[in-house]
């Protein structure tokens, strides 16, 4: 009986200095040729023809690959693969090592992050600006959440007060109303400032919701806290299955950013799909 032939090991992974080049030229040709939009795993994989999946194996830099698959992710932007652009480790110590960081976030003390400059620095840089808003788009398993952590550990560096909300935590009937999701809103941020809950004091109908939510906010929060407060908001494409709650939280987050000058709050958004608000886009 013939053997079963052996299962080929893919072994290779991007070194620092591979990925940097491939980064600088990529970004280049974002720049050049989509508008300086950053291209989609879908758009890489086309131009290198390979599969999105191993598009993101590539960038994460975690999991190991075939050297084919390097060159023809060079190859898509022009490059030749250099033999300091990858490294060959132990492909079993890779696997686990792979299997233990997909359960979740990078430890901030971590040397298994997966830097990808310039967007440590840029996010560095913006969160210390008054009103700042970052959204943090990219698949799963590519980051957001380590990068986000990052963030808000620069932002207590600083002096920060900061508040991360998953909107997952939020029941189904939360967003029955408007002004019972951003009532919602209100309470989990109050508790986590361990302040006490005055939403009642507040909130008034005949002023609307978003204006509610904003003087709450402005004239409570931030009035009872001594330094600028980093809010970040996590899986927020919830909302988007509510497109009349998703109409005017985006739009009071917008008017939040416009009134950067008075409004001292910060705003991280992980997991928001497309909508009109002005900052960039940051792609982890």
């Amino acid at each position: 009986m013939k053997s079963q032939p052996s299962k080929r090991k893919r072994g290779v992974v991007l070194t620092l200095r591979g990925w940097q080049r491939l980064q600088r030229v990529q970004r280049q040709s974002e720049i050049e040729d989509n508008d300086g939009v950053a291209y989609t795993l879908e758009q890489i994989a086309e131009r290198a023809e390979m599969s999105p999946n191993t598009v993101a194996k590539v960038q994460r830099r975690q999991v190991a690959v075939d050297r084919q698959s390097l060159e023809s992710y060079f190859s898509a932007f022009n490059l030749t693969v250099d033999a300091d652009d990858y490294t060959m480790p132990d492909f079993d110590q890779i696997e686990s090592q792979s299997s233990i960081m997909l359960k979740g976030a990078v430890p901030i003390d971590s040397a298994f992050y997966v830097e990808r400059p310039p967007i440590e620095l840029l996010c560095d840089e913006t969160i210390s600006q008054p009103g700042a808003l970052i959204r943090i788009k990219a698949p799963k398993q590519m980051g957001k959440t380590s990068l986000m952590l990052r963030i808000l550990d620069q932002a207590i560096a600083q002096g920060f007060r900061t508040v991360t909300l998953s909107l997952q935590l939020a029941d189904a009937d939360v967003f029955t109303t408007l002004s019972r999701f951003l009532r919602w809103l209100c309470a989990v941020v109050t508790r986590s400032l361990q302040l006490p809950n005055r939403l009642n004091e507040y909130w008034d109908e005949v002023f609307g919701s978003n204006y509610n939510c904003t003087d709450y906010f402005e004239n409570y929060l931030l009035a009872e806290i001594d330094s600028p407060l980093v809010l970040a908001l996590d899986d927020v494409d919830v909302v988007f299955n509510y497109p009349k709650i998703a109409t005017d939280f985006f739009g009071m987050l917008r008017t939040w950013y416009q009134k950067a000058e008075i409004f001292k709050t910060d705003l991280i958004i992980k997991n928001v799909p497309t909508f009109n608000l002005q900052p960039s886009t940051l792609k982890s």
